[in-house]
């Protein structure tokens, strides 16, 4: 299969707007935190609270719920339109993730999609190290799969290689796969070694030494070659259509197109958007080019839906 790939370029405004994120991330009060998990926390409601963070569609209902066990919420339109049951993971490196980091994206894609969509509050390090993530979310995932209606599977971050790691659980359990899924700024490999860690250490939001302790805290000194936590190494055949959409400028660049170019030669149908110059978790952000990743998503997910609806 060959890869569909979009390049977009940049808005100037966005361009504005990312010089200024990264001048705050650079002063280490917003993004940039190393340490433990709690000062990690700490920073990400930090983030949340600053004027540049997008804040969750009013007009999208928020709910508790719970699926397979696992608690979360779910994000209704004002006007549902779609029977399909779509799962929203948030990002936060496995450590410093919350429901609310995610509620903007979920709350978008809910609005976009005209599907209910479902966030859980999985596990994560060092209280529940790696496998909890994985096992939450698989669990989530069977207990769609049983059901009749439609699914598919959004996740951005560590949400996004999430989403790919339980696309292969569920084929190698032979239960029904998703019909689309999408990885915003996929975090794919734990190991952290593609090039662009470094060609855009000077570019990104996150960096390597930010990465390796957030992996640090939820592996646990287990295996990060396990394509449960790098599904950049896992295998991809017989995946559902799949799809990425990140920023030349984020560190896991490298991993999303070395996991595009492997899902495209195992046969998957792969959709792989760039925006210029964006950075790592560039989505969550008042910027042009996060309405139109989001818009993207949404599109490829309900094309996904309607073919697996006929």
């Amino acid at each position: 299969m060959q890869i569909e790939r979009t390049d977009l370029p940049v808005d100037p405004q966005d361009r504005a707007m990312v010089d200024g994120l990264l001048a705050a991330a650079r002063s280490g009060n917003a993004y940039r935190v190393q340490g433990d998990a709690q000062a990690m926390r700490a920073a990400t409601e930090r983030l949340l609270a600053m004027p540049f963070v997008s804040g969750p569609d009013p007009s999208v209902g928020v709910t508790p719920g719970a699926i397979g066990g696992i608690a979360g919420e779910w994000l209704t339109p004002p006007e549902v339109t779609s029977e399909a049951a779509l799962i929203f993971l948030h990002g936060g490196g496995y450590v410093r993730g919350t429901l609310a980091l995610g509620r903007s994206n979920a709350t978008e894609l809910a609005a976009r999609t005209g599907a209910r969509v479902f966030a859980p509050s999985y596990r994560q390090g060092p209280e529940d190290p790696f496998p909890a993530a994985y096992e939450d979310v698989l669990a989530l995932c069977r207990a769609l799969a049983d059901r009749p209606e439609t699914y598919a599977l959004v996740g951005e971050s560590a949400g996004g290689g999430l989403v790919v790691a339980a696309a292969m659980g569920l084929r190698d359990e032979g239960a029904r796969l998703p019909a689309a899924v999408s990885g915003i700024s996929p975090f794919l490999d734990l190991t952290m070694a593609g090039e662009s860690w470094i060609t855009n250490e000077m570019n990104d939001m996150a960096t390597r030494e930010m990465g390796e302790d957030m992996i640090a805290l939820y592996m646990q000194g287990q295996d990060r070659l396990d394509w449960r936590a790098s599904p950049l190494h896992g295998d991809f055949r017989g995946l559902p259509p799949l799809q990425f959409a990140l920023g030349s400028h984020e560190g896991l660049y490298s991993e999303a197109l070395a996991a595009a170019e492997k899902a495209a030669t195992a046969g998957v149908d792969v959709t792989f958007d760039v925006f210029e110059g964006m950075p790592h978790g560039f989505s969550k952000y008042r910027l042009a080019a996060a309405a139109e990743a989001l818009a993207r998503v949404s599109a490829f997910v309900r094309r996904g839906v309607e073919r697996a609806n006929g």
